[in-house]
């Protein structure tokens, strides 16, 4: 779906352990990507994701960034300098399912809170990523909810440039699907 080519630079601004960033490594072997994790090293261990990757063979991340990807501009700053200081042709990404979204403690979904980010940036006249390129994200549904409900809205696409393409249900169990959606960057 988000039809990784050698060369490309991708991003995942919530890459826990870098399982997707690994995946678009075994499918592009010469991209450049870039991880950025909210987690401290005690939780995610960035010298060990980088053993994997060496472990597997496979290019090392040109940056692992500790932040918050949502809420922090330097650090995106910093994942876009690791790059040359310019937008990125894919952003991938699975946002976390857990403590961080329940009803009790936040609102706003993790990919709602990325594309605020990203309008943001865009205003500046920093976009994170390209004109083309693309966003793909899971998306996670419980049986108490709609898809609807856990999508960035129309004006949060719009204010972040990004028109949707795609979504495709995978099933997790009884209780909870998780929707792969894409997304191109449009302006």
């Amino acid at each position: 779906v988000a039809q990784v080519k050698n060369g490309q630079t991708i991003l995942d601004p919530f890459a826990g352990s870098c399982a997707t960033l690994i995946a678009a490594t075994m499918i592009a072997p010469d991209c450049q990507t870039i991880g950025i994790e909210i987690a401290h090293d005690g939780i995610v261990n960035r010298d060990d994701i980088r053993k994997d990757f060496s472990t597997r063979n496979l290019k090392e991340p040109v940056a692992l960034i500790e932040g918050d990807s949502t809420n922090m501009e330097t650090i995106r700053d910093s994942a876009r300098n690791a790059i040359g200081n310019q937008p990125f042709d894919a952003i991938i990404t699975d946002p976390p399912y857990g403590i961080r979204e329940s009803k009790s403690s936040k609102t706003i979904p993790p990919l709602s809170e990325l594309f605020i980010a990203m309008g943001k940036d865009k205003s500046n006249g920093k976009p994170l990523l390209k004109v083309g390129g693309k966003l793909v994200a899971f998306v996670p549904v419980s049986e108490e909810e709609t898809l609807e409900e856990t999508m960035p809205s129309d004006e949060l696409c719009k204010e972040a440039s990004l028109e949707l393409n795609a979504v495709k249900e995978q099933p997790l169990n009884d209780n909870l699907s998780r929707w792969l959606v894409s997304y191109t960057c449009v302006d």
